[in-house]
């Protein structure tokens, strides 16, 4: 399957925009930043010309005044204000939108305009017109080159200039005619080769090609008359009016387009020319009536390291080998040694396998890192806070499925952490802190999971003040006494929330509740820690991937569980003890820990073993046993998720077929641990 050309433009297109969102923000940061400013103009002038290139005409006349702006930022000319920052940003999403749209940007040219305006705007107050910037150089082919200089009552001509044989002979300068034309308004060059010929039958002195100009002008026909008026013999230079207005950039490359297509047929192209611009300016006249065709959803796509596909290529070249010998064992009938042989160089290349397949879906967090830097930079703005924000371990990897279901979560979180966390410069001086707040974000692997962290410096958490209005509201009653973790964890509680008026960004109780549902459902844990006056920190922990994990087969009655690889630290066996509580204790080492027995916790019945497996496991340093019958072993588990009808069963996280047809649960150590820990005290 050939790759679509467009679609590539379009997923390159985004990065370039996240670019220049992240250029953009380090400016609002260090305004000074000189090789800031030069990126943002790489990305602005090679999303215009790739845009032109690939027929995103609104896109590339959209994109070349905001690129001279720079221009001038860059040659020291033009202020980098904050207001030209602002501008810039929200000309970034308006891009952004515009990628979405029909490449004409029908439907959205209106609000081009408008941004457009305020850009001429800055550029006036500044002492430039928005096209001064704009090199009025030709291409020497077949494709249309669109430029600009400034005008006031417009009409457009199309110009054939065809150099007469012994046009060099004369002195004349074709180019330099072009150029001179190209000063008397906006413009279009489409340039005609003509005919091939051998190198013996080429003469270098006689002109070979023919030039179609498509120019917009307040001067004058007159004018552009005037530009050939030494070199025109009748025949060399053809001037037509096609129509009043001023069309767009888009408008005359397309123009152009018609004169390359119809070159050979100068009778009736000043017709197609009219017609088309008629259309065009009747068009937005009436603000663009048809509407733009929706574009059909593209499939996801992700950038892949190519040593990795190397990688890969080379496994299925041995896997085709072993193929090979197991088929020439079968027809042989060779020895069990023989075939255990093969077994194993199979097993040990399907592992390799396994793990650079799930290499290639893995990416690192930092491509969502230039969204929240936005996000923090618009909402402290709206909210009048003054905050830094570090973003820290962006090239830890996760699933491409887990990060893009990440993404709520973290902007619930920061959202919070801005308005109800980091207080006012004032409010923040009178508690003797710096008035410019921080917001922290962490991510890296810890244990086999992948922890992230969000800190900030703000007020924190009042627990006290959450067990008031959990009582006012019913959560809690009047008489209960939970302690601290569970005070803080009733944020979490759907529609709980303790702001004092609702706001446009919080204070509905939806955000944080929104955030323990979709880390539950990333198989994830999310905790908070909070101290008041001093800030909060809430840290999630998420699996490496949703496809396959290691683990360790053991079995409770008839049934089969899997515990993840990531969690284990070993394996005991005690006597079976009827009498146990499901909570009880194991020593370890000299050290006695929580022991949770699985058997009585799932309510299995039937004979237990005269023995059974202690399996510890370990959840951020806590060590507990798992008490199960017996411990088959090692296992790959290629995660299946939980029906809807089964979500809320405890201490499950998913399920695995194996190898003979039937299921396993993958049991949620986390939780269990957790639950074990929680009830250890008791139990002692």
């Amino acid at each position: 399957m050939q790759d679509d050309p467009v679609q590539t433009f379009l997923d390159e297109a985004r990065e370039l925009l996240a670019n220049l969102e992240e250029a953009l923000l380090e400016l609002d940061a260090d305004p000074g930043d000189v090789h800031s400013v030069a990126r943002v103009f790489r990305n602005l002038h090679t999303i215009k010309g790739s845009g032109a290139m690939f027929g995103f005409t609104e896109i590339a006349r959209f994109a070349h005044d905001l690129e001279t702006a720079f221009d001038r930022v860059r040659s020291g000319d033009l202020p980098l204000t904050k207001e030209l920052l602002a501008l810039t940003l929200q000309a970034k999403d308006h891009i952004q939108a515009l990628l979405r749209a029909d490449p004409s940007g029908e439907g959205l040219t209106a609000a081009s305009d408008a941004l457009l305006a305020r850009f001429a705007g800055i550029l006036k107050e500044s002492g430039a017109a928005p096209g001064q910037a704009r090199d009025h150089g030709l291409e020497a082919s077949g494709e249309p080159m669109a430029g600009v200089v400034a005008g006031g009552r417009p009409e457009t001509c199309w110009v054939r200039y065809r150099p007469a044989p012994d046009a060099f002979l004369t002195g004349c300068d074709p180019l330099g005619l072009m150029e001179e034309l190209a000063g008397l308004g906006t413009y279009a060059f489409v340039y005609h080769p003509g005919g091939t010929t051998s190198l013996e039958d080429h003469d270098p002195e006689r002109p070979h090609g023919f030039w179609d100009v498509v120019l917009t002008t307040d001067q004058g026909l007159d004018a552009v008359r005037g530009v050939f008026v030494f070199v025109d013999d009748g025949e060399a230079v053809r001037v037509e009016k096609v129509g009043d207005g001023r069309p767009r950039d888009g408008d005359l490359e397309r123009m152009a387009g018609i004169a390359r297509e119809h070159a050979d047929d100068p009778r009736s192209l000043p017709g197609l020319l009219r017609g088309f611009l008629q259309e065009k300016l009747a068009m937005r006249k009436t603000g663009g009536a048809r509407e733009a065709a929706p574009r059909a959803p593209a499939a996801s796509s992700i950038r892949v390291d190519s040593s990795r596909l190397d990688t890969l290529v080379t496994m299925v070249g041995e896997m085709v080998i072993i193929q090979s010998r197991l088929s020439q064992a079968v027809n042989q009938a060779l020895d069990r040694g023989a075939l255990a042989q093969i077994a194993e160089d199979l097993e040990r290349l399907t592992d390799e396998m396994r793990d650079n397949a799930l290499g290639l879906r893995m990416l690192p967090i930092g491509t969502v890192y230039g969204n929240l830097r936005r996000l923090v930079h618009d909402v402290s703005a709206s909210l009048g806070k003054d905050v830094d924000f570090v973003a820290e371990g962006g090239d830890t990897e996760l699933d491409k499925t887990v990060i893009e279901r990440l993404k709520d979560p973290l902007v619930h979180i920061l959202r919070n952490s801005l308005d109800h966390g980091v207080e006012t410069p004032s409010e923040r001086e009178r508690a003797g802190k710096p008035p410019r707040g921080e917001v922290r974000l962490w991510a890296g692997h810890v244990g086999g999971e992948v922890v992230i962290r969000v800190t900030d410096d703000g007020g924190g958490l009042d627990p006290e003040k959450i067990k008031r209005k959990a009582q006012a509201t019913g959560l809690l009653p009047p008489d209960a006494d939970p302690d601290r973790r569970e005070l803080l964890n009733l944020i979490f509680e759907p529609g709980f929330s303790t702001a004092r008026q609702v706001s446009d960004l919080s204070g509905r109780g939806v955000g944080m509740d929104v955030v323990r549902r979709a880390i539950d459902a990333l198989r994830g844990s999310v905790d908070l820690e909070s101290e008041k006056g001093r800030g909060t920190t809430l840290t999630i922990r998420l699996p490496l991937t949703l496809a396959i994990i290691d683990g360790f087969n053991v079995v409770i009655g008839q049934g089969s569980y899997i515990v993840p690889l990531t969690a284990l630290r070993g394996f005991q066996e005690r006597a079976w003890d009827a009498g146990r509580k499901t909570v009880d204790v194991v020593e370890r080492m000299g050290r006695m820990l929580p022991c949770l027995n699985l058997r009585a916790l799932f309510g299995i019945r039937g004979r237990a073993p005269a023995y059974e497996r202690v399996v510890v496991a370990a959840v951020d340093g806590m060590e507990v046993g798992l008490a199960v019958d017996r411990v088959v072993g090692r296992q790959q588990a290629v995660i299946k998720s939980l029906d809807e009808i089964y979500k809320n069963v405890n201490f499950i996280s998913g399920t695995t077929i194996n190898g003979d047809g039937s299921i396993s649960l993958i049991l949620d150590v986390p939780k269990l641990v957790d639950f074990a820990a929680s009830r250890a005290g008791s139990a002692s």
